[in-house]
């Protein structure tokens, strides 16, 4: 199975990134399945004007995006907390696409924060988000409070108690993810 997951901090100084590279560090690591990061930093892809599919001339790099999105089997969402919700940039590359790269697709989320509650609002808003675009939201949230001192800019894990809480979460994940899957190969095989 291949995850895409997708960092949605643009700023400068981002700290939510870290997480993105350290999940996709773990689920490289286990031999299992594969992940990539998709940075939405790198896409710097303008306010949205039309959908994808019916964009005239799309904004650079949109569809290479969405041609990874479509051949992921599912999708983890990072994001920081501002002002009590998700980044706009997550908004506006989802929005670009529009449900159907998304639909039954399993969609975890990742909220952080640079305080204790690890962002549960981002979070929360983030799982709506998933079911606006047909995706199914796992019930689990990873919600990283005091972000700076868990991970490294790399990724690496920083606070060896914490993952216990990233193991919990991705167990989750590809619970439902590998349900999915192995739902979606038998319907396509009749």
């Amino acid at each position: 199975m291949h995850v895409t997951i997708i960092s949605g901090s643009t700023r400068i100084d981002r700290l939510s990134h870290r997480v993105a590279l350290a999940l996709a560090n773990h689920i490289n690591g286990n031999g299992i399945h594969t992940a990539e990061v998709l940075d939405l930093a790198e896409y710097q892809f303008p306010v949205m004007e039309a959908v994808l599919h019916k964009h005239p001339n799309p904004p650079n790099g949109l569809e290479d995006f969405a041609r990874r999105i479509q051949q992921s089997d599912a999708h983890i969402f990072v994001s920081p907390e501002y002002n009590g919700s998700y980044t706009s940039a997550l908004k506006n590359a989802v929005d670009y696409l529009k449900e159907k790269e998304f639909a039954q697709k399993v969609v975890g989320v990742a909220s952080v924060s640079t305080g204790m509650l690890g962002g549960i609002r981002a979070a929360q808003t983030m799982q709506q988000l998933v079911l606006g675009i047909a995706g199914y939201p796992i019930p689990q949230m990873l919600t990283v409070g005091q972000v700076g001192e868990r991970f490294s800019e790399s990724g690496e894990l920083l606070d060896p108690q914490f993952g216990k809480k990233v193991n919990n979460f991705l167990q989750q994940f590809f619970w439902l993810a590998e349900a999915v899957v192995e739902k979606k190969a038998l319907v396509e095989a009749v």
